[in-house]
């Protein structure tokens, strides 16, 4: 029996305190990324082996991080953000390599679409009523139109997610 994965998009009306969090993440996102870029092309340049996604995120919290203390910031957003925008960036690269597009370019704010992606961590997350949605370190989110999204007592599963912001 296979299941049926499907998606949904609606606009959410989040408080000042739940904006603030959203946009510090996808900033921390956006920086990531392009650190994750610019520090591939460094090596790329240099001649030297490609750092991959994995690599760069135990680089990052172990070493890159601790030494430099003006950078703990990027501790405050939400992990899982932060690991998909360096995966993200892995791809991006990847693609590259095998000549399936252009070299990637970096995110300016207010340019392009940035987002912050969440995932169900346990039966608390992620889930739905008529009206508000839970999301992983932001609370329970007001949505704009109610009864769009199919409910949790339903019996749907809410798996993954991503609030993003337009340019």
């Amino acid at each position: 029996m296979r299941k049926l994965l499907k998606s949904f998009k609606t606009e959410i009306n989040p408080t000042v305190e739940q904006k603030i969090k959203i946009n510090k993440t996808i900033g921390t996102c956006r920086y990531v990324y392009n650190f994750y870029l610019g520090h591939n092309k460094t090596l790329h340049d240099k001649g030297e082996q490609f750092m991959t996604g994995k690599s760069f995120s135990v680089w990052l919290n172990n070493e890159y991080i601790p030494n430099n203390p003006d950078k703990i910031w990027m501790r405050e957003a939400y992990s899982k953000a932060v690991k998909k925008s360096i995966e993200d960036g892995c791809t991006a690269f990847t693609r590259y390599f095998k000549h399936q597009s252009a070299f990637p370019n970096f995110k300016k704010k207010g340019k392009s679409d940035v987002k912050m992606y969440f995932v169900k961590n346990n039966p608390k997350d992620c889930r739905c009523e008529r009206h508000r949605l839970n999301i992983p370190t932001l609370g329970w989110v007001r949505m704009k139109e109610k009864g769009y999204i199919p409910t949790t007592k339903d019996g749907w599963k809410i798996k993954s997610g991503t609030v993003s912001i337009k340019a």
